[in-house]
């Protein structure tokens, strides 16, 4: 047994999560990459018969089309990889790029009820003690957390962003899974060298490890606030910190439209040319005054809580 796949073995502790992952693959027709990488082994014979050589080369669903229905299937982690890869057309086609892009908003919620636990869990209050109301279905869902809108007990209207239960466990096996595979991948087919896998699992593990960290948000947060301050053209939500921890953000509610909502800022009756160059103008304030800057900073009228 190669060493390499010795030390792959090693690398989880779940088994289980490894064989579904593959099953998922077998199911929309990837079973000639899973064979190269000499992955087939974790899967009974008669099965990988069976699957083997499914979903040929026909126009529809196309190879794109087909990974991107297995990375919605296989949930988060890989839903927040496909959303990662979307805006890297230059390495993964335009094809690839466009079909990743249909996962940016389309990941199920999960139940209330949990997210009302983790509340209460992480605030060591009852959800009475620190909203007067909380809406009962989720007003965005994504691959990280999903978001509420709420009431707190003063009145204040707010945003509640909640972590997905367990996504730090899953997304930690899936990236041992995934930096392995990127290794065989390597090793094994050697043109997949072109897009660099082991890179994309890299900068995905350090994207998505900064985004499991709410604190650290809420303090980005809270100091794009500051920096912002004296602009009148630029507004950033409170942080309401005594409710916020690693695993929930209290924010302020601004209502708005997203910023290429094109019909919704016509309807508002904004000047998109000004729009424009307020966005322009405070992007050059975080990167040459502030030196702190965010790609995903909106001005004006972005209200969007982003829950990826």
């Amino acid at each position: 047994m190669p060493l390499s796949f010795l030390r792959f073995r090693r690398t989880y502790r779940n088994v289980n999560r490894l064989r579904q992952i593959i099953n998922v693959f077998l199911k929309y027709g990837f079973g000639k990459v899973i064979d190269q990488i000499h992955l087939s082994r974790f899967i009974p014979f008669r099965k990988r018969i069976k699957t083997f050589g499914q979903w040929p080369q026909l126009k529809s669903p196309t190879t794109p089309e087909r990974l991107r229905m297995a990375f919605a299937e296989l949930g988060p982690s890989f839903i927040k990889l496909a959303q990662l890869l979307s805006t890297r057309p230059d390495l993964i086609t335009k094809e690839f790029a466009n079909e990743f892009k249909k996962l940016q908003d389309r990941v199920p919620p999960f139940p209330t009820e949990e997210a009302v636990k983790l509340i209460e869990e992480e605030n060591l209050l009852s959800i009475k003690q620190i909203f007067s109301q909380l809406d009962e279905k989720p007003v965005a869902a994504a691959s990280i957390a999903q978001v509420y809108h709420a009431r707190l007990l003063d009145g204040s209207e707010v945003i509640v962003k909640v972590q997905r239960p367990h996504i730090g466990e899953q997304i930690e096996s899936d990236i041992n899974i995934l930096s392995t595979t990127a290794r065989l991948m390597e090793k094994y087919i050697p043109e997949s060298v072109f897009f660099n896998p082991t890179g994309i699992v890299e900068e995905f593990t350090k994207t998505v490890k900064k985004e499991l960290d709410f604190i650290e948000e809420a303090k980005n947060c809270c100091r794009f606030r500051k920096n912002f301050e004296n602009d009148l053209n630029v507004y950033i939500p409170k942080i309401f910190a005594e409710f916020t921890t690693n695993k929930v953000i209290v924010m302020e509610k601004i209502d708005g439209v997203r910023i290429d909502d094109i019909e919704g800022i016509a309807r508002m009756g904004l000047d998109r040319r000004k729009l424009a160059q307020i966005g322009v103008n405070s992007y050059f304030k975080q990167v040459l005054e502030d030196g702190f800057f965010t790609l995903t900073l909106t001005p004006e009228i972005s209200s969007r809580c982003q829950a990826e």
